[in-house]
């Protein structure tokens, strides 16, 4: 994909602006256990990222044979805030990169916006999105399909061909491709090889990606 361009970029929040990913993975594993099951911790962090909770549960619940209670969604959100509010941390670099990027940027995930608002906020980076903020729940389908991407970049007003999109899950990377977005991927808890393989450009840090970044929109700035 080539560009003259770049005027949005579209960042992911869990695991691209706060480490979110190993709680929620933490809290889903202690609920699951809870009723019965001996599962995987680790293993379901590498599966489960950057999956929708509706569909980790009827994922999981199809694999072990379980009908999840009717208030585990419930519960898991009440957990999941609480340890939140002990434990969540901004991604380490996150601040300064935020600082470096000279046009405007946005969130887009596949959480809900009171979930996006809490994590903002709690981490101190509200203020660089203010109100640009998309829920994959708030289109008609979330990740890996590319509605929520398409939406913010339709409410900014520019081509999806000019929009940067920074992820850390293959779904996340999936929709990024399929909205015709140039894609970085944050090596965390994905492979960098399983996010080349999927469309995405791999980095191990936010401190790396800054320089990608403003050598990207450098170049860009002397072609276009």
């Amino acid at each position: 994909m080539t560009s003259h361009s770049i005027d949005l970029v579209i960042f992911d929040c869990d695991g691209v602006l706060v480490d979110s990913e190993p709680l929620a993975n933490q809290v889903f594993v202690q609920l699951v256990r809870e009723h019965g099951f001996e599962v995987d911790e680790p293993a379901y962090l590498k599966k489960f990222s950057g999956v929708t909770l509706p569909n980790r549960i009827s994922t999981v619940a199809r694999e072990l044979n379980w009908a999840p209670p009717q208030n585990f969604h419930a519960l898991f959100n009440e957990r999941l805030i609480e340890l939140s509010r002990e434990k969540l941390q901004p991604v380490h670099g996150i601040h300064n990169l935020l600082e470096s990027i000279p046009v405007p940027v946005c969130v887009a995930s596949n959480g809900s916006r009171e979930e996006i608002v809490f994590r903002l906020e709690h981490s101190k980076l509200a203020p660089f999105f203010g109100n640009a903020l998309f829920s994959g729940l708030e289109v008609p389908n979330p990740k890996p399909e590319p509605d929520v991407y398409l939406a913010a970049a339709k409410s900014f007003g520019v081509s999806p061909s000019r929009c940067i999109v920074i992820e850390d899950s293959i779904p996340g990377v999936t929709a990024g491709v399929r909205a015709g977005m140039h894609i970085y991927g944050h090596a965390a808890f994905t492979p960098a090889e399983k996010l080349k393989e999927a469309g995405a450009i791999p980095f191990a840090s936010m401190f790396d990606l800054k320089d990608m970044l403003a050598l990207k929109l450098n170049l860009v700035n002397k072609t276009a």
